[in-house]
């Protein structure tokens, strides 16, 4: 399990977070979600390492993530950026390989087991096709199913998205969802993704957790989270909440001035 306990942020002198604490258990989609600058992508950037944390702990089955060396927390935790980062001149398997990095051996090689978790990748993410093209000749949806199958190669027990479906059309924000959700359920991987969508964030993710001005709002199931309240309180904005035709999930619709 990764367990968020009072973690506190800050950049200079703006507390970004503020005692933050929440649970993710292996073969769980956890969506969160919040408005602009509530503090969701510095959340994923302390839980990858990028940022160190003013206070607080984080760790996984009882293991101190922030006391682990760049490597150790590279075998746990993988992540899918909100940007896209593939270097333009490499393959697309060349990228993928990339996912493998923590795991080669001093000589830098990949091994029959690395192979075979890179083609497993593609394969999940319906890249495989691609895998002699270059990074820089792809759409940003093929970029955005590279980066997963990046994530995926690494074979961390986290997996951590940010923003993943932003910009993309629903054919493929649909793709990454269901290829997240599906692998989540299959793999036991603990999985928590930022998302803008609150529509998609009630369809794909079991719990949600609503962040606003680095404090969390509320957690909880679409069901718990995603009222006509919660939501004024975060968006400052009205909302109408019915249930979705297809699944009965929580369906948010904005209402008229």
């Amino acid at each position: 399990m990764l367990s968020i306990q009072n973690l506190s942020l800050t950049y200079g002198s703006s507390q970004v977070l503020t005692d933050l604490s929440l649970e993710l258990r292996p073969g769980e989609v956890l969506g969160l979600i919040g408005p602009n600058g509530a503090g969701k992508s510095s959340l994923i950037r302390a839980l990858s390492g990028v940022l160190a944390p003013h206070s607080g702990h984080i760790s996984f089955n009882r293991q101190d993530l922030l006391a682990m060396s760049e490597a150790q927390r590279a075998r746990l935790v993988s992540v899918v950026p909100q940007s896209t980062q593939l270097p333009p001149a490499f393959t697309v398997y060349e990228c993928v390989a990339l996912g493998r990095t923590p795991h080669l051996n001093w000589l830098g090689t990949l091994s029959t087991a690395d192979k075979s978790k890179i083609d497993w990748a593609m394969q999940v993410t319906e890249s495989a096709a691609l895998k002699n093209r270059r990074a820089g000749e792809l759409s940003g949806g093929e970029q955005q199913s590279v980066l997963l199958a990046r994530a995926l190669a690494q074979d961390c027990p986290i997996l951590l998205l940010d923003e993943p479906t932003a910009h993309l059309d629903l054919h493929h924000q649909v793709a990454i969802l269901n290829v997240v959700r599906s692998l989540a359920r299959e793999r036991e991987l603990a999985v928590l993704v930022a998302l803008h969508d609150l529509n998609l964030a009630s369809l794909f993710a079991e719990r949600l957790a609503l962040l606003v001005n680095g404090r969390l709002q509320a957690q909880g199931t679409p069901q718990e989270v995603l009222t006509q309240d919660a939501l004024l309180r975060a968006y400052a904005v009205s909302t109408r909440i019915l249930p979705n035709p297809e699944t009965g999930q929580p369906w948010v619709v904005l209402q008229d001035k």
